[in-house]
């Protein structure tokens, strides 16, 4: 099973598995070495787990893809968006729109089909205007001019169809975007309102829940900028757990959806639904 359907007011949001894998040690930043086999002893976790997921919300006049996934840059740990929508019954050609969180890899590699060319023909990509600035200036990749190569190749395939927006943008169909800086310098959020009803895509402020929820000065070797990637972490956690709103992200664990419960001075993962969602 490669999807997750939930209702949010009148909206249909489905979580679709692009993947897993397990992430070493080696991927956090953390100050104390010990920490991290704390949380997991904490959690009773034996890895660090991660998932590759995107997201469909369909509106009625769209349906709109959250990310999409690695591709087949990632051999058999990632590429099964394809199943994902199938079982869901969408076509590739009726996807109208895809949100891109950010330009990494395993968010944007399932945009562009082996021979080069896009897999979702008929869809816009959104995008933010910083997110595109940073992507597009060599200067930003002096050392590491290969990074660029799956980015361009993206924009260059979409740019007939492309929206720029701001961080913190109404996308319409019920969709706004969620300032969220320093995984990468335009990186955003999702939020889905319908009706009363409220979730949050958090992109990937978190890459393993059982560590940097507990502990959110955590980051991931994956972060531009460490500092302000903590400082948005901790900011998206805040508005969860203050405003008790259910949320995913690009790699939590299946069936990937859950709360924030503040404990302490920090907060803990509460694997579930709120009753609202609950059908």
């Amino acid at each position: 099973m490669y999807s997750v359907k939930k209702e949010v007011g009148d909206t249909e949001l489905f979580i679709l598995k692009d993947g897993e894998t397990e992430f070493g040690k080696e991927t956090f930043i953390v100050n104390d070495s010990n920490e991290i086999q704390r949380l997991l002893k904490l959690n009773d976790r034996q890895a660090i787990e991660t998932n590759f997921n995107a997201f469909l919300v369909r509106t009625g006049e769209r349906n709109i893809l959250i990310d999409a996934g690695a591709g087949n840059l990632f051999g058999p740990a990632a590429g099964n968006l394809k199943y994902a929508l199938n079982e869901v019954g969408v076509k590739n050609d009726e996807i109208t729109d895809v949100i891109a969180t950010h330009l990494h890899p395993d968010h944007i590699g399932g945009l562009i089909s082996e021979d080069g060319n896009p897999v979702f023909e008929n869809a816009g990509l959104i995008l933010t205007q910083k997110e595109h600035d940073f992507w597009t200036n060599v200067g930003n990749f002096k050392n590491n001019l290969e990074d660029l190569k799956l980015p361009l190749q993206v924009l260059s395939k979409y740019t007939d169809k492309l929206t720029l927006i701001s961080n913190d943008a109404d996308i319409g169909s019920g969709l706004s975007a969620i300032d969220l800086p320093g995984h990468t310098a335009g990186h955003i959020g999702v939020l889905i309102s319908s009706g009363n009803q409220q979730f949050a895509i958090a992109g990937d402020i978190i890459h393993a829940q059982y560590l940097q929820i507990n502990n959110p000065d955590i980051g991931v070797v994956f972060d531009q900028d460490p500092d302000l990637a903590k400082k948005s972490r901790k900011k998206m956690l805040d508005i969860l757990a203050d405003e008790e709103i259910a949320f995913s992200g690009g790699h939590i664990l299946s069936p990937a959806i859950g709360f924030i419960k503040r404990r302490d001075n920090g907060y803990v993962w509460v694997q579930g639904e709120p009753n609202w969602l609950k059908k």
